[in-house]
């Protein structure tokens, strides 16, 4: 039997207490460890950091969600994830909103909603501009000024962001990328994931990525289907990232209870039945994430094991 690392999105915040989740607690914790690796809290930076990719190129969050969709895109655009957001009276970002199905027809890029307050947007042959541009990552945005976060370096993409800019709502687009590959892995693995960006990582790490239905990378994702998946790529596979994202989910709508239920359902439908019969099992997160402000945090992240070997 293989190797699987849990990799819980958005695990820790100031209130994470293992003793609240019996399964996880009676795992050893191992060591804490830094996933930044002194970048940004975010999770195509820390995840591929636990994978032992310790450069991860700058311009490449955008290009691994189109990956992780299997949208193609042409060598030369410049891709960017839009991440949707609800906005207050006094225009302020409030919280994650459901993205539309389409955008205004005529505007310079091509629209992709991924579910949820996710989307895509592709530049066709812009991607040269990538590295001149300056965005700003949606995981530590609650609160701010829309019209504040306009991404500056390119014409194109400034008149997307105005014209989707509106008084209820807005598209902050960030993660601008353009194709680039990465090393693979060093041994053969499985990405069982619902998130598009971690489906991605596999992709570009050489991985073979499976289709779990009902794994939808929010709360309500399949836990149950998810863990037999994993057992049965355990089987198959020397290596299996499990990757759980309804806690980051829950703490950027800022709630706090969602998040602890849901790591609580992780607890008896993943961690419980893993830890049991996997001979090697490992469970950590990739970031904390606080459900009081919706943000990232880079604390690091606690390491859990069923043996030592």
């Amino acid at each position: 039997m293989g190797v699987v690392l849990c990799i819980l999105d958005g695990f820790t915040d100031p209130e994470f207490d293992p003793a609240d989740y019996p399964a996880l607690s009676g795992l050893r914790r191992l060591r804490d460890v830094d996933t930044t690796l002194g970048e940004k809290p975010e999770s195509l930076n820390c995840i591929l950091h636990l994978l032992g990719v310790r450069s991860v190129p700058a311009l490449l969050r955008g290009y691994a969600e189109a990956l992780g969709e299997g949208i193609p895109v042409g060598e030369n655009d410049l891709i960017l994830r839009g991440s949707w957001f609800s906005r207050d009276e006094s225009g302020h970002c409030v919280a994650p909103l459901a993205a539309p199905a389409e955008i205004p027809s005529g505007l310079p890029c091509r629209y992709v909603s991924l579910g949820g307050y996710k989307s895509l947007l592709i530049f066709p042959d812009l991607g040269a501009s990538a590295k001149e541009l300056t965005t700003y990552p949606p995981y530590a945005l609650a609160g701010k000024l829309a019209e504040d976060l306009c991404p500056r370096g390119c014409p194109e993409l400034e008149t997307v962001f105005q014209t989707l800019c509106l008084p209820q709502c807005c598209c902050i687009p960030w993660g601008q990328s353009r194709p680039i590959a990465l090393p693979p892995f060093p041994e053969k693995g499985c990405v069982i994931s619902g998130t598009s960006v971690v489906r991605g990582i596999g992709k570009l790490l050489g991985m073979d990525v499976w289709t779990v239905p009902g794994a939808t990378g929010d709360t309500d994702t399949d836990l149950s289907a998810k863990c037999l998946a994993a057992l049965d790529a355990a089987g198959k596979y020397p290596f299996v990232l499990l990757h759980i994202n309804g806690a980051d989910e829950a703490s950027h709508r800022k709630d706090a209870r969602e998040k602890h239920a849901f790591l609580a359902k992780v607890d008896i439908e993943i961690i419980r039945p893993l830890a049991a019969k996997l001979p090697y099992f490992v469970v950590t997160g990739d970031h904390a994430a606080d459900p009081r402000t919706g943000n990232h945090a880079g604390t690091p992240q606690p390491v859990f094991i069923n043996r030592f070997t």
